[in-house]
């Protein structure tokens, strides 16, 4: 029997032009098959949508589990169709106060369900989201409620790239209007080249207007080297692994006095998975912004069940590779540039002649350089090579500037500046370009920043990143060569790209849109905690106009100004800032009670 004109029935009058999609559109996405149970189940591309057993059973299982989190005020937000059993099953089991909305990304999947069997009136309960991912991030980000996203994955994994593009579009929306301020504490590594990076994000915190704990470990790196005196590498290691312990002991000592809403770690940071494990039985949240190849430093697949959340600069394997280790949330966050720092510079004469060439590079002395570059000296134009680790590497002797001093930030700015064209190579342990090109390295998005020209090996991300018209890639080695000769020829094409790179970096890649997209990201799946705050629903303008009544507490949320965050402690310290004179109401006592406990709970050490 065809149910379809009966269920759609129940839809006309909310949603007349689902309705006639679903009509017009073709049906088949999914293969009808009974369960054994007798119900009608389905697959898809021979993977099962429903359980082949009972399906009614299993969603009502997945139902049940989503009841853990799901709070009054929340739109729920499924993402699955499939055959909409498990949706059924949540509207039944849907907590007083909360709302339900369901993705559609294909009609045909819908029309599916509703020609196999009757769905009855609780279809019209729900809100049905169709269209385009972009239109849908726009619905949903127009919600006032807060939006907790329920996935049911057998029937998700069939528009896994709709969603992920929904959850990108809700993201960019979510970070440009955030409102409220959180309180972050950024762990840093012992030293190494994410150390920049993460005082670049302490910055970009810092300016979006969030209270910042910068956990430096720097300090500390005389004293991690010192253990080298010990010849044997065991020996070493052990030392180095065990003061690294140590310092890990110090982030949650530093975290007990001065919780903050979000622990952010930066790829080396020393936190191990006791510690992680330790933070999350507090209720602490925990993200890693892993800016390293995941291919070359893995211990990662000790930790990746330890953060809640990791941000990553690969895609596609990476994500594979942390999901077997354990991970839960994967997010892409590509590097950035600090326009406060990466920018165009006016130099004088004497520095343009001692940082200026025709062709620059600046980094280590990695194999692929080390071979790669002698191949790109010629007498046809001056050749300056910046940094360290080049030791051994004759054929570069005459061109490597300050005897492979390593070169500082203040340094780089000026050489690329100086330099006509300079050369982006990414690094690799092989002879020649990488070959599994796919994350673009932090030099890319610096070199933009600075108006600087650069010519850079291709990547399988970098589209996604930069056009064409605004960074020029080589794909082989051989290409070099003639690419610098077409290019110093031409100055006013080099520096309309420069500019374009720049306007483009600016525009979308600085430390400040990567941090709000973070923040975004942890938002959208903590609506009830990271989610608040950014929204703003925590401070005192927003709290008081939640209060039903003018009590005690609206009198002390008055003291405070509206667009100030506030919290249980800071309340309480208004009540204890009366005195011990002062007779309380039952209010405050309550208050005071409940921060008490909460000190209780998040007692560290």
């Amino acid at each position: 029997m065809n149910y379809l004109a009966q269920n759609l029935e129940g839809l006309r009058k909310r949603y007349p032009a689902l309705v006639q999609a679903t009509q017009e559109i073709s049906g088949g996405l999914l293969t009808v098959v009974p369960s054994r149970e007798g119900s009608p189940s389905a697959t898809r591309g021979g993977r099962w949508v429903h359980s082949g057993y009972d399906p009614r059973k299993e969603a009502q299982a997945w139902a049940e589990t989503q009841l853990h989190e799901w709070k009054a005020g929340e739109l729920g937000v499924v993402l699955g169709v499939g055959l909409l059993y498990h949706v059924e099953a949540l509207v039944a089991l849907k907590p007083q106060g909360t709302m339900l909305a369901v993705i559609v990304p294909n009609v045909a999947e819908l029309k599916d369900a509703a020609m196999i069997r009757p769905l009855g009136a609780w279809i019209d309960s729900v809100e049905w989201m169709w269209g385009t991912p972009v239109t849908m991030a726009e619905e949903l980000a127009a919600k006032s409620a807060p939006l907790r996203f329920m996935t049911y994955g057998p029937a998700a994994c069939l528009h896994s790239d709709a969603h992920r593009d929904l959850e990108a579009g809700l993201r960019r929306i979510i970070a440009a209007k955030q409102a409220g301020r959180l309180h972050v504490a950024v762990v840093g590594p012992i030293y190494g080249g994410s150390l920049g990076i993460a005082r670049h994000t302490v910055a970009a915190l810092e300016s979006l207007g969030h209270r910042v704990s910068w956990l430096d470990q720097n300090p500390h790196h005389a004293s991690y080297e010192a253990f080298g005196v010990y010849h044997e590498p065991r020996h070493r290691l052990t030392m180095q692994s065990r003061f690294a312990d140590m310092l890990s002991v110090g982030v949650v000592t530093h975290l007990a006095e001065d919780p903050p809403d979000l622990v952010l770690a930066l790829a080396q940071a020393p936190m191990n998975l006791a510690v992680l494990e330790h933070l999350r039985k507090k209720k602490f949240l925990t993200a890693m912004w892993f800016v390293e190849n995941y291919r070359h430093l893995t211990y990662w697949r000790q930790l990746a069940g330890g953060y809640d959340y990791w941000f990553v600069i690969q895609q596609a394997s990476c994500f594979e590779a942390l999901k077997r280790a354990g991970a839960r949330h994967i997010t892409y966050l590509p590097m950035a540039a600090d326009p406060a720092l990466h920018r165009p510079l006016r130099l004088t004469v004497a520095e343009q002649d001692e940082y200026g060439a025709d062709v620059s590079f600046v980094g280590a002395g990695y194999a692929n350089r080390r071979t790669l570059l002698p191949r790109w000296l010629s007498n046809d134009w001056s050749f300056k090579l910046w940094g360290n680790e080049w030791e051994g590497a004759d054929g570069l002797t005459s061109v490597l500037q300050r005897g492979g001093a390593r070169i500082d930030m203040e340094a780089c700015m000026k050489i690329f500046n100086a330099t006509s064209i300079n050369l982006n190579l990414h690094s690799c342990a092989g002879d020649g370009l990488d070959p599994e090109a796919d994350f673009v390295n932090p030099r890319t998005f610096e070199l933009a920043a600075c108006g600087a020209f650069q010519l850079v090996d291709e990547r399988s991300l970098l589209s996604d990143l930069f056009a064409t018209n605004e960074m020029i890639r080589f794909t082989m080695a051989a290409e070099v060569p003639s690419l610098i000769r077409t290019w110093l020829d031409d100055a006013t094409g080099r520096r309309e790209i420069a500019e374009a790179a720049r306007r483009r970096v600016l525009a979308q890649h600085t430390y400040e849109h990567r941090m709000r997209e973070l923040l975004a990201t942890i938002g959208i799946h903590q609506p009830d905690r990271i989610g608040t705050m950014i929204r703003g629903d925590r401070n005192a303008g927003a709290l008081t106009q939640r209060v039903d009544a003018p009590t005690e507490l609206v009198a002390i949320l008055r003291r405070f100004p509206p667009d100030q965050r506030v919290e249980l402690k800071d309340v309480a310290a208004q009540i204890k800032a009366k005195g011990a004179g002062h007779e309380l109401a039952r209010e405050e006592l309550l208050v005071l009670m409940l921060d008490s406990y909460r000190a209780e709970m998040r007692d560290l050490v």
